[in-house]
């Protein structure tokens, strides 16, 4: 029995949607203290080991999810052509498998921090040997992520997307740009929440107007 197009556009942009959900509450678990003012380094440092393995795993586990997603965008953007489309979601899909290699990467901070606590260490300078590799990672990420966000920029705008031309403010690269007044204009608990996990936070956005959208056509 195959899906109707319809049904993978809906069951692809809601495992999106869980996928930011999974992975966001993954970078919670690595990085926030409700009302703390500590560096990173210090947080991920006083935080239980099976805490950060916990997160770690809830990365791997959204990273698949958004790979399924990438068939959500795969029939949002056919209209504009099938090599466009397929460029594109690939693109998402590469995107989609950083993001598990980069969350997992990111135990190293906190692991490192928590030996030199541990041992009455320098815990800013054992923090950032951790951060090393992510760093690295996440650099090489950004290929991916500007082959993407060009070409849904262009979907959108050509208006041969399945999308509506204001879906554009939408595209997770605008409010990833805006990432300094979005959080000036949230406040208290909420305002901490979407700082700690803003990557995911963004494409959670994206993906709950996108199904939305495509959902009632």
């Amino acid at each position: 029995m195959s899906l109707e197009p319809i049904t993978i556009i809906r069951l692809c942009g809601l495992a999106g949607i869980i996928g930011a959900l999974t992975t966001g509450a993954g970078d919670l678990l690595y990085n926030h203290i409700p009302g703390s003012t500590q560096t990173l380094f210090e947080k991920m440092s006083s935080l239980p080991q099976k805490r950060l393995v916990t997160a770690g795993i809830l990365g791997l586990i959204g990273s698949w999810l958004y790979f399924f997603s990438a068939f959500h965008l795969y029939y949002a953007f056919l209209p504009v052509g099938n090599n466009f489309a397929l460029a594109l979601s690939l693109s998402f899909a590469l995107v989609a498998i950083s993001y598990g290699v980069d969350h997992a990467s990111y135990y190293a901070i906190g692991s490192t921090a928590k030996v030199a606590r541990e041992n009455q260490l320098d815990i800013e300078s054992a923090g950032k040997l951790g951060e090393a590799l992510f760093s690295k990672l996440v650099l090489i990420t950004y290929a991916p992520v500007v082959v993407l966000s060009l070409l849904m920029v262009y979907g959108v705008l050509s208006g041969r997307s399945a999308y509506p031309i204001w879906m554009a403010v939408f595209l997770p690269i605008v409010p990833y740009l805006l990432r300094v007044p979005v959080l000036k204009i949230l406040r208290g608990r909420l305002h901490e929440l979407v700082r700690d996990s803003y990557d995911n936070f963004v494409l959670l956005v994206f993906f709950l107007v996108s199904t939305l959208v495509l959902w009632i056509g």
